[in-house]
């Protein structure tokens, strides 16, 4: 397994912890619903990731590929609309971007995971948008990821300067570390196929739905676990920490989709009060409502401690 030397993850307080444990084991909680809010917007939405950029809480869609949304929660609804327009070079001319995963680096910068081209893309706050860093797909292919049936890229976290932690979402699922603070960018891939996280009856493997990172620790959502669960570096790879689930919300028959039995969370964010996971529908109207066919999202009181 190849890991630089040079790599200095924000997470190194987590690692530092987490080497001196001795075979930790993970912790199971559920998530207090404050709010589950359907999204409303002026365009059809397949949310795929969300971020928070310090002020905003921000979405991507894997449906739109110029577009990155900016949400404001209301008492019965969270209202969407256009933030920032994506300005591509004439070399993404003609490429689908299918993006799936959001992060900010709390300077104005978003970064965005496609998985149509397994590759970052950098969007400054005017719009300009560049590749950030080569394409990771032979990496992961070396390692044994993005072998199932779409499984690609689902969900990115911001590391420090031009660090970044890639999810793989399953089959099996992985994570990506892509440092590119040398003149060299260096990117390992590490195989996470085994977890802790219980999945409900009749769900598949293990996956990784998206990332987001907060004071220094890296959390993963999980839509097979309905759970987003602490991810603890200890210099060589991840170990599962403490998990949440919010199964118990996404399965309700009050929030539930008709006829979709897989795990629908596929973004995460976080803020200094609430824990935000969107949910997305494929277009399907709620069990309770079947002329309701907005995708929701769920606001979760924040653990404390967390």
């Amino acid at each position: 397994m190849r890991i630089r030397m040079e790599w200095k993850s924000d997470f190194a307080l987590a690692g530092a912890l987490a080497l001196l444990a001795v075979a930790p084991s993970a912790a199971q909680h559920k998530l207090d619903l404050q709010q589950a809010l359907p999204l409303d917007g002026p365009v059809l939405v397949q949310p795929s990731g969300l971020a928070w950029d310090g002020k905003n809480l921000l979405m991507v869609s894997s449906f739109h590929d110029d577009e990155i949304f900016k949400i404001e929660l209301q008492a019965d609804k969270a209202v969407f609309k256009e933030q920032v327009k994506i300005h591509r070079g004439k070399e993404t001319a003609g490429l689908k971007m299918s993006w799936r995963g959001l992060a900010s680096d709390g300077n104005g910068n978003l970064y965005l995971a496609s998985d149509g081209n397994c590759r970052i893309m950098k969007v400054e706050s005017d719009g300009d948008a560049e590749w950030e860093g080569p394409g990771m797909l032979e990496t992961g292919a070396e390692k044994g990821l993005f072998s199932g049936e779409n499984a690609g890229i689902e969900g990115i976290a911001f590391a420090g300067k031009r660090k970044f932690v890639v999810a793989a979402s399953r089959e099996p699922r992985g994570l990506l570390q892509a440092d590119l603070t040398g003149a060299k960018p260096v990117v390992t891939a590490l195989i996470m196929d085994k977890s802790k996280v219980p999945l409900p009856a009749g769900r598949r493997k293990p996956d990784f739905s998206d990332l987001a990172e907060d004071k220094g620790q890296l959390w993963a959502l999980s839509a097979n676990a309905d759970a987003l669960c602490q991810l603890k570096w200890n210099g060589k790879e991840y170990a599962e920490g403490e998990y949440w689930t919010f199964g118990h919300v996404s399965n309700d028959p009050k929030y539930r989709y008709a006829g979709l039995k897989m795990g629908l969370a596929r973004g995460l964010a976080m803020d200094g009060q609430a824990i935000y996971v969107v949910l997305d529908n494929k277009g399907v109207g709620r069990q309770g409502d079947l002329a309701d066919k907005r995708p929701l999202l769920l606001v979760f009181k924040r653990p404390r401690g967390v």
